[in-house]
């Protein structure tokens, strides 16, 4: 099955380091275990259960497993799991996070991706704006300040799509990422 992207665009080049801030699982990478302050490696990084949560400078991740990550340049490839996502202006740089299945540019801070076992991608934003595209299918712009989920899933030679409810994230977990954004400012 060929690969579709679902990127999220945030601006300037260089590559974002990310890091590990938190686990309540086990975190790894080839054979070795990921703790705080660790930055992710270029390869495929696993989480068997439980949570991971990751910081880029201005934005916090929270990863739950099972799930299959790998950071290249200025991205994050979801190939299983979800990541709950908010983003400050000060994380104005180019990030994208690629899928399975779909494309979306962002246009707003807070969002969520959900890669499932079959390749099916459920698509949140929480708080602001996306435009998402993929293979055989019209650009779908998002807005909304309280969840507005789509998920995708390969048909044939595209994808199709369809509302779906708010499902794999909560609003109490991103009051957690968006505190820990709060305690960091100056």
């Amino acid at each position: 099955m060929k690969a579709l992207a679902l990127a999220l665009v945030l601006a300037a080049p260089a590559r974002a380091a990310v890091r590990v801030v938190s686990t309540t699982g086990v975190l790894t990478s080839a054979y070795t275990t990921l703790k705080p302050g660790d930055e992710l490696p270029d390869e495929e990084v696993r989480l068997s259960s439980g949570t991971a949560t990751l910081s880029i400078d201005g934005g916090r991740f929270l990863l739950t497993g099972p799930a299959r990550l790998t950071q290249r340049k200025a991205s994050l490839r979801l190939h299983l799991g979800s990541l709950l996502s908010v983003l400050t202006k000060k994380a104005g740089r180019r990030f994208s996070v690629w899928t399975p299945t779909a494309v979306a540019a962002v246009r707003g801070t807070d969002f969520f991706v959900q890669v499932g076992p079959r390749k099916e991608v459920d698509v949140c934003i929480c708080r602001g704006a996306l435009k998402v595209t993929a293979k055989g299918m019209d650009a779908l712009p998002m807005a909304s300040e309280s969840h507005l989920n789509y998920r995708f899933w390969q048909v044939n030679s595209g994808v199709a799509r369809d509302k779906s409810p708010m499902l794999g994230h909560t609003d109490a977990e991103l009051d957690v990422l968006r505190g820990l954004l709060a305690a960091e400012k100056p």
